[in-house]
């Protein structure tokens, strides 16, 4: 069944579609005994080539803001691998759970195959792919959520820009177009966030994080950085006997 959505959520905040979303259909099959190990993996998953994935050397040490020198040039098809990954952390099931989730609003529900996202890459622009299903449609759909990112030339560091109403069947986006178009957002930022996470440590010792997500012709393009932090602050020592010069009478 359909139903009306949450608001999208905003950066930092908890999206509406995690606290709405329950793991639905059977857990994703483990690998069959004998079966060969794949020639290259990225956070666990599976890829066509890990040459991309250029971790930071641990004798390198990022100050504040700095950004590593290379970004990382994700194909899209390894990308998109990493998106449903992505997306299953992002629906908040467990690693090796359910490709399925069902979001629900009042009596609304609607199922979305997390196994089965799609990403397209053009310069500026990833549009990621949605399949969804509910009762009021014959069969699975897919709703597409264009999203305006960086170029290659000229990032924009994590500003991204979509649509008002997604592309999809009517009975879908009407009702749960934002919902969906948030869930590919924070799908495609946990991507982002996950990989910087892996490539290596600031100064300090935490996770690179995300300096921009760029697009270009069949790659994803993500810069890890040394995390900003706000000044700490040096207390001063308390001052006591404080002579004013002065005169007397």
């Amino acid at each position: 069944m359909t139903g009306p959505d949450p608001h999208l959520p905003h950066p930092g905040a908890e999206p509406p579609v995690h606290a709405s979303a329950k793991p639905v259909g059977p857990a994703a099959a483990p690998p069959a005994a004998g079966a060969a190990a794949p020639a290259h993996e990225v956070l666990g998953v599976a890829v066509e080539d890990d040459k991309w994935f250029v971790r930071l050397d641990p004798r390198v040490s990022l100050s504040t803001g700095t950004a590593t020198k290379d970004p990382l040039r994700i194909p899209v098809a390894d990308a998109q691998r990493l998106l449903r990954e992505a997306a299953r952390e992002a629906a908040g099931v467990a690693k090796g759970g359910t490709p399925g989730v069902v979001f629900t609003a009042l009596a609304g529900e609607l199922l979305v195959r997390t196994g089965g996202l799609t990403l397209a890459c053009a310069s500026g622009l990833v549009t990621v792919g949605v399949p969804v299903a509910c009762d009021q449609l014959p069969a699975d759909a897919v709703v597409s959520v264009p999203i305006a990112v960086g170029t290659e030339a000229k990032p924009a560091g994590l500003l991204m820009t979509t649509v008002d109403r997604p592309d999809g069947p009517g009975v879908v986006v009407d009702g749960w177009g934002t919902t969906v178009t948030a869930f590919a957002w924070q799908a495609l930022l946990q991507l982002a966030v996950s990989l910087c996470a892996a490539a290596g440590n600031d100064w300090a010792g935490d996770p690179l994080v995300p300096g921009y997500l760029s697009a270009t012709d069949g790659f994803v393009i993500v810069a890890p950085m040394a995390r900003h932090r706000a000044p700490i602050p040096i207390p001063l020592p308390p001052v006591k006997g404080v002579v004013i010069p002065g005169r007397l009478g």
